[in-house]
């Protein structure tokens, strides 16, 4: 079990700093406050489990190792790296309840982007009860990671996942217990501190006011600026105007941009598509995109999230190069979650295994 649990704090290492790509910032969150509520399930350590039950902390002759769990934080967030918090988590399983009251130091990559990664190291202690008997540790610790994703300027989904480890000065044999936990809840943000003001200049000379008659003169408005799109090649099924460039609807479909098998290296004609779309998107500065790259359903999730980032980033930095500029353009991955067609048929897959998406969006 511990050995399948460490797999799985491995995945999430690898896909967390993905997840944080291209995210613009998003509010300031410095010297704010963070209420946290959620829930999941706490998978209790197999040596522990039995010492409570020779102990008759429950009556079940089996009892199960998975346990559902709560927990509540309050943190403050020093800056948009550092935060403190304190909270509880709780849970209980076949008779056994579990209150687990705790204080952790948190790393976040960048609190004020759309999604972040955290790491989170902190001290514990664990009362457990049951059949009218208690019990807990000499010492506890903790080390966990997980990401928060912004669903409105001071609300976010928050996924965590802990590693316990306690001391239990009367366990048999091997004297430390290993008790993971994972939750998925929400966190409040309040209102960071304020930018400070700008000092005033006691040196200046003050300022007076000077009425200036104007004539105000009507010029006619300057003729607009046509833009002609001739490099590359178009892709195919994408409407074009009557200069030759892309006319940027709410989500284009490229349909032509291919990748090699398995990877994000694009092909020679996609390469060609790509000089095109860099032309429609340079004809339209006012607009910002966004690159989204989707896969099939065949293969893991997680194995799919990273290859259909890869490509989207292997689309962006192709257009950085034929000049558009790279704060207009954010690349995100999303795997088999949202399909572009049903993956029941194999036209649908074949389509979302090579999906590049662009989508516009105005100011």
């Amino acid at each position: 079990m511990r050995d399948q649990i460490l797999k799985s704090v491995r995945t999430l290492a690898a896909v967390l700093p993905l997840l944080v790509l291209a995210h613009p910032a998003a509010a300031q969150r410095e010297g704010s406050w963070e209420f946290s509520a959620g829930g999941g399930i706490e998978i209790v350590d197999h040596a522990l489990r039995n010492f409570l039950v020779s102990k008759g902390f429950t009556t079940t002759a089996n009892p199960g190792s998975i346990a559902p769990a709560v927990a509540v934080r309050v943190g403050y967030n020093v800056n948009n790296n550092l935060g403190l918090s304190i909270g509880t988590a709780g849970a209980k399983g076949s008779g056994i309840k579990y209150l687990t009251p705790f204080a952790a130091l948190t790393y976040t990559v960048n609190l004020s982007a759309r999604t972040s990664p955290f790491l989170t190291l902190g001290t514990q202690f664990t009362r457990i009860t049951g059949n009218g008997r208690k019990e807990h540790p000499t010492w506890g610790a903790h080390l966990g990671a997980g990401l928060r994703h912004m669903i409105s300027p001071n609300v976010a989904l928050r996924l965590e996942g802990r590693m316990a480890v306690e001391h239990y000065e009367e366990l048999p044999g091997k004297k430390t217990a290993y008790n993971p936990i994972v939750t998925l809840g929400l966190s409040y943000f309040t209102a960071g501190r304020k930018a400070a003001a700008a000092p005033e200049c006691p040196t200046c000379t003050p300022m007076v006011r000077v009425r200036v008659d104007t004539v105000r003169v009507q010029a006619p408005p300057p003729p607009p600026i046509i833009h002609y799109c001739t490099r590359g090649i178009a892709p195919p099924g994408v409407q074009m105007d009557a200069y030759g460039c892309l006319v940027l609807t709410d989500t284009l479909l490229l349909e032509g941009v291919h990748f090699a098998f398995d990877k994000s290296d694009l092909t020679e004609r996609a390469d060609s598509i790509l000089d095109r779309v860099a032309e429609s998107m340079m004809a339209h500065p006012e607009a910002y995109f966004e690159i989204a790259g989707h896969t099939d359903s065949v293969g893991t999730f997680a194995y799919n999230y990273l290859l259909s980032a890869r490509r989207a980033n292997a689309v962006r930095n192709e257009l950085i190069t034929e000049g558009v500029p790279a704060y207009r353009m954010t690349a995100v991955g999303y795997g088999e979650g949202f399909p572009i067609a049903p993956n029941a048929t194999v036209e649908g897959r074949a389509l979302n295994r090579r999906g590049i998406q662009i989508r516009v969006k105005k100011p």
